[in-house]
């Protein structure tokens, strides 16, 4: 009777035990729940500001994007609206200086200043920071991006800034409150520390933008780094947010540019930011201050303007003819042995032709008339020293009178011939010659 009801209980308690198996693993592996996974198309991961050329397009403005702003497109910008990307550098003097023409003529111009360090509004502080602004566009404008901690109190508090500082709070918390075991954690914990020490005190508040045309404030996150005016470094800005700390306009000729703040990691127009609060609706009233339906061009990087393709827009003539000149310079330099001749006949050429023709490749040679002149010179030397052994013991200019007595020649013209360089006229090369073959002739009698 025991041993049955051992055996009772053990069945029972296997049973228990798969059963609560079962409960446990069913949903795990056999029943089937939908959860919802993060996707970035290959399109959004290329275009980061996908979202807003969707919605640019849905409003009737033709959209054009291009990967570079290259010099080439710096010339022959379309009029409309063109906007920088966060990704792009800000624009260099050359570069700046042809956006701001275009501009004038009546377009808009969307982009974010450089950077600059952290600076307040004290007046020492301004001045610093006007002296690090680099980027001409900004320097024209006297704006910048800085790490000030101004707030906009006059808006509402933001939500999502909000329920983060409350959970990196109670993640701090948490961690003070465990003992660090490892000083991995004890690192992390600092970091936070430091993280949540230079965020700015108070609650956070989103920035109100009151512009011309807009039916209702438009209401923005607040990013981390905010713009920096200068006073006295720039003109006034048409309009803007309260405290100037996202969005500021100016005008320039019968066009407008927009400085637009972004953060570290997004701006107001890509495509995980543009759904949160009203960032939608200032893409779109900054795209209509060329017209409700201007085209506009998304510029995803930028790229320094060379050297070689500034000189190749402004003097291209210039470059092409110095190439010219450079091929004819190389081409009359290069030697060749004797100027091209004519295929040769299959009948063999007369002895006097290989003369000339060897004459004549001596002559274009640089040494090639001192080969000649000393050739002829030495046998001439030759037969005068057989015929008169009495020149042994004369000197080269004592030589060359006697001769000249002898042969009732000029002196100057027998010493030229026996003594001079050879001449670059062929009259005057032909004259040594012929005094040399004179005093050979003169002594063969």
């Amino acid at each position: 009777m025991k041993r049955s009801t051992s055996i009772i209980t053990a069945v029972a308690v296997v049973a228990a035990l798969l059963a609560i198996a079962v409960a446990e693993l069913w949903p795990i592996y056999f029943h089937k729940v939908w959860r919802g996974q993060p996707y970035v198309s290959a399109a959004q991961a290329k275009n980061p500001m996908l979202a807003a050329t969707r919605l640019l397009e849905a409003r009737g403005h033709k959209v054009r994007i291009e990967p570079v702003l290259s010099y080439q497109l710096l010339n022959q910008l379309p009029d409309g609206v063109m906007m920088l990307s966060r990704y792009a550098r800000p624009p260099d003097e050359r570069q700046a200086k042809l956006l701001l023409d275009w501009v004038r003529r009546g377009n808009t111009l969307i982009m974010t200043p450089d950077w600059i360090g952290d600076s307040d509004d004290e007046e020492g502080s301004q001045e610093s920071g006007a002296e690090q602004l680099t980027d001409p566009l900004g320097k024209h404008f006297g704006v910048a991006m800085s790490g000030r901690t101004r707030m906009d109190d006059t808006c509402r508090i933001d939500p999502l800034e909000t329920a983060r500082r409350e959970k990196r709070a109670a993640e701090a918390a948490q961690a003070k409150a465990q003992p660090a075991e490892e000083e991995a954690a004890e690192e992390e914990a600092d970091d936070e520390d430091q993280a949540s020490e230079q965020e700015p005190a108070g609650p956070a508040h989103l920035v109100c933008l009151n512009a011309p045309g807009a039916a209702n404030t438009i209401e923005l996150a607040r990013p981390s780094d905010t713009l920096q005016r200068f006073e006295g470094k720039g003109p006034q800005p048409l309009w803007g947010d309260t405290y100037e700390l996202a969005v500021l306009v100016y005008g320039e000729g019968r066009g407008k540019v927009a400085m637009v703040a972004v953060d570290a990691g997004d701006s107001y127009f890509d495509n995980d930011a543009l759904r949160q609060f009203d960032h939608g609706e200032l893409l779109l009233l900054l795209a209509g201050q060329s017209g409700p339906k201007a085209p506009v061009m998304l510029v995803q990087h930028n790229e320094p303007v060379s050297w070689a393709a500034w000189l190749w827009q402004h003097g291209r003539l210039a470059v092409l003819g110095l190439a010219a000149l450079l091929l004819l310079w190389t081409w009359s330099a290069s030697r060749r042995f004797g100027p091209m001749l004519p295929e040769a006949a299959a009948p063999r050429r007369a002895l006097i032709e290989h003369i000339e023709a060897s004459g004549r490749w001596l002559w274009r040679l640089p040494q090639g008339r001192a080969l000649l002149l000393d050739a002829v010179r030495k046998r001439t030397e030759k037969q005068l020293l057989r015929r008169l052994p009495e020149l042994h013991a004369l000197g080269p200019a004592e030589r060359a009178r006697r001769l000249a007595r002898l042969t009732k020649l000029p002196e100057a013209h027998v010493s030229d011939a026996l003594l001079g360089a050879p001449a670059s006229r062929a009259a005057d090369f032909t004259r040594q010659i012929s005094i040399l073959q004179q005093l050979r002739a003169h002594h063969e009698r």
